[in-house]
């Protein structure tokens, strides 16, 4: 529990309530046309990656936005939640297929920032988009190939990537060597996936899930207040709308109810948050960007293999 208080504490200090939301909103808007001009005046050879930074900017802005309405239970009709979690799946999806068919080098993608994809991987998984992070799959496994472990600046043992990675792999009767591509991990996360993603027994469930739990608070970062605690120093979890939000354990949950197995409630401070419920993105009912489609199809003509990204978000 003092983990967790701490976390609290740290999260209500610099999150409120009462945030001014038109001002927030103008601020994400300019910010997204600034990043469009930039993308549709790039080169043809930096189209992808100026997208990429646009993707990934305007999908963290309505995640935030969108757990800030649930967390604080703030009552605003003008939000649609689920056109907020919809936005910010087709983004940050369309975020890592760039940067997967963008890979410039051989230290491949994002350096040593794996959890740059681990927790995005884990975020589809979880909003129940599986389908969108089993086609990530093959793109990491290829670029893993390739990465260049002595290029990157600092690796420290990886989390995220490990347990997202491991949970698709196993689908297809797979593991990771990820010593031989001279990735550290932290071995709880892969063991998790040995131990209990299959696990039909309650209690040894319950006690790994616990400690799944444990852990994301454990990795949360507090990067205002101490020195240590950043996401390159191997806490991972760094945005503020997810240092509450047991992601984790919900994408779990979704990936079992996908193989026809369920998941039991444990006693933990996480899951008794306002984050702590289903996520849904209903594409059925998305209010899709004016701006969306456009930039995929420029997208899609500056790099034919973007092709499929078309007709993903349905």
């Amino acid at each position: 529990m003092k983990r967790y208080n701490e976390m609290l504490q740290y999260f209500n200090n610099d999150n409120s309530s009462s945030m001014d939301i038109e001002r927030y909103l103008n601020i994400a808007g300019e910010d997204l046309e600034w990043r469009l001009e930039r993308v549709y005046s790039a080169d043809d050879s930096d189209t992808l990656l100026k997208a990429n930074y646009l993707f990934r900017d305007a999908s963290s802005s309505d995640l935030y936005l969108y757990s800030w309405k649930l967390f604080f239970k703030v009552e605003n009709n003008s939000i649609d939640e689920n056109t907020l979690l919809c936005n910010f799946v087709s983004m940050r999806a369309m975020e890592l297929f760039c940067d997967y068919i963008d890979n410039r080098d051989t230290v491949g993608f994002y350096k040593e920032q794996f959890y740059k994809q681990g927790i995005p991987l884990l975020m589809l998984i979880m909003t129940g988009q599986i389908d969108l992070a089993r086609r990530c799959y093959p793109f990491f496994i290829d670029g893993l190939k390739i990465f260049d472990a002595k290029r990157a600046r600092k690796l420290l043992p990886q989390k995220t990537i490990v347990l997202a990675i491991e949970m698709l792999a196993s689908e297809h009767k797979q593991t990771v060597d990820w010593q031989s591509h001279g990735v550290p991990v932290e071995r709880f996360y892969y063991d998790f996936v040995k131990e209990a993603l299959y696990s039909q027994d309650e209690a040894v469930l319950k006690e790994w899930l616990t400690a799944l739990c444990d852990n994301h608070l454990k990795w949360s970062a507090r990067t205002e207040v101490t020195e240590d605690e950043y996401a390159l120093n191997g806490y991972e979890i760094e945005p503020q709308e997810l240092l509450l939000w047991p992601f984790e354990y919900q994408a779990v949950k979704n990936f079992r109810v996908a193989h026809g197995l369920t998941t039991p409630e444990i006693d933990h401070p996480l899951l008794k948050t306002p984050l702590a419920t289903e996520h849904r993105a209903d594409f059925s009912k998305w209010d899709v960007p004016e701006w969306f489609y456009p930039l995929v199809d420029r997208l899609i003509s500056v790099n034919s293999r973007l092709a499929f990204t078309r007709e993903l978000f349905k």
